[in-house]
């Protein structure tokens, strides 16, 4: 049986969305299909619908509109917080389907269906929900659990108290807990919603508001801090990539360059921190100075703008041993990481081949121990494993300074979040700020404007989020 992730669930079913797929349609499917396998096993009867407050207690709601010979009841555990929850909600209302808030006083139906929280089970159950699972599993009502039980990890089957399901129906793909806990997931059954296979392969919104993270509570730096290291023949370089990890999230980032074009790059913006590491260029007897500035840091993002420097390579290979996550491009690309460092290589076609020769991307991505973002017409991201595809941006990009750009973003997002993930909403928010140009300059901008561009293009993939 194909399983999908609950996060790659739900950046897909937000990149539907984006791909003109309703998500509206996607619900009534999934409610539909829900109501369907309830009919395959009952001709009529009484059903108590227990609802949460996202998008399936809205599958819920769908399902109690199709159940047309059912004597159906739903019960509000929370209040509807999603748009597509809401509007359900209220055709229920208005086909005057009973709607009760809060619990039962006891479960007293042929079917009992828990759309209380899906795939949305993050850590211990409150309460009414907690309530709600030992009223539902002490019945003898037939058990309906809509794509996962509550309470069930969807990734890794762990629970502590969870919906005791004799059916569950889930969407597009089992997800992986369903078949590590069949004590409480029962007969598992895969409705299709209408998603084209294909669209699991594409980047869109969905993986940049997945991977994008900002906290209300946080402190300065806790969203992330990146060392830039690169510059020698170039000045601009560098820079670009350290302003887009800034436009992209990351709190603190630090520029190590030659001193020689130190104060160059720091005019650049009065937001660069600026390092002048080595005279004309860095080199190996500089290492010492980078391990120590890269402890302070989440990622380091290098080879930007060296130029010719044959000693770069060999620092960037020392380097990583003492780097938990990097980002490597130009210069900086190397064949091989170690396997403590979290690793994305970016480069075009040329350099890729410069640094590999001819050989299949997958396959050196596998070999190389790192997920390999190849720039092109279309990006191409991969750990060896899974792949993915981009297709944002325009020919526009092809001016210089976009791939500098396009690192920087990585090392923003990698800070909190995996490598493969972070490559993917890197490649499609460094594309769509370069579609948010096109639409502004058509094609002549420059990649200063896509670094300009990244705050508003971050916002409109928002708006894809319900």
């Amino acid at each position: 049986m194909e399983v999908i992730s609950s996060r790659d669930m739900q950046i897909l079913d937000t990149n539907c969305e984006y791909f003109g797929l309703s998500r509206m349609l996607l619900m009534e499917n999934a409610g539909r299909g829900v109501a369907e396998e309830i009919m395959k096993r009952f001709y009529k009867g009484k059903v108590q619908i227990f609802a949460g407050s996202g998008n399936n207690g809205g599958d819920g709601f769908v399902a109690a509109r199709h159940l047309k010979d059912f004597e159906v009841e739903i019960f509000l555990l929370g209040k509807p917080k999603t748009e597509l929850a809401i509007k359900n909600l209220e055709i229920c209302r208005k086909a005057e389907i009973p709607v009760k808030e809060g619990l039962p006083e006891e479960v007293d139906s042929d079917v009992v269906i828990d759309a209380m929280l899906g795939t949305g089970v993050k850590g211990k159950l409150r309460e009414p929900y907690g309530t709600a699972v030992k009223m539902i599993n002490e019945s003898d009502a037939f058990k309906v659990a809509v794509d996962v039980p509550s309470g069930l990890n969807p990734d890794t089957g762990d629970y502590e108290k969870a919906v005791k399901a004799d059916l569950t129906v889930t969407f597009h793909k089992a997800k992986p807990g369903l078949d590590k806990a069949k004590d409480v997931c029962g007969e598992v059954v895969v409705k299709d919603i209408g998603i084209p296979p294909v669209f699991e392969k594409f980047c869109g919104p969905g993986d940049v508001i997945s991977s994008y993270k900002r906290y209300d509570e946080a402190h300065k730096g806790e969203h992330g801090r990146v060392l830039v290291v690169g510059g020698g023949e170039y000045t601009g370089a560098p820079a670009l990539a350290s302003l887009a990890a800034l436009y992209a999230g990351a709190d603190i980032v630090t520029t190590a360059v030659p001193e020689s074009i130190r104060k160059v790059v720091a005019s650049f913006s009065p937001n660069l921190i600026v390092r002048g590491v080595g005279e004309e260029r860095i080199e190996l007897k500089n290492l010492r100075e980078l391990e120590e500035l890269a402890k302070k840091h989440d990622v380091v993002v290098a080879g930007m703008g060296v130029g010719e420097n044959p000693e770069f390579e060999e620092v960037i290979r020392e380097l990583l041993k003492s780097c938990k996550k990097a980002v490597l491009d130009a210069q900086g690309l190397v064949d091989e990481v170690p396997e403590n460092c979290e690793c994305i290589l970016t480069p075009h076609m040329g350099e890729f081949r410069r640094v590999f020769g001819e050989v299949e991307v997958g396959k050196v991505a596998e070999r190389a121990n790192a997920v390999i973002l190849l720039k092109g017409k279309e990006d191409v991201i991969t750990d060896g494993f899974r792949v993915k595809v981009n297709r944002s941006g325009n020919a526009g990009m092809t001016v210089g300074g976009t791939g500098d750009v396009l690192a920087g973003i990585c090392g923003a997002f990698l800070c909190n979040d995996d490598a493969f993930h972070a490559a993917c909403s890197a490649a499609f928010l460094n594309g769509y700020a370069g579609d948010v140009c096109y639409e502004k300059f058509g094609y002549n901008f420059t990649a200063m404007d896509v670094v300009k561009a990244l705050p508003y293009a971050l916002t409109k993939c928002t708006r894809f989020e319900i």
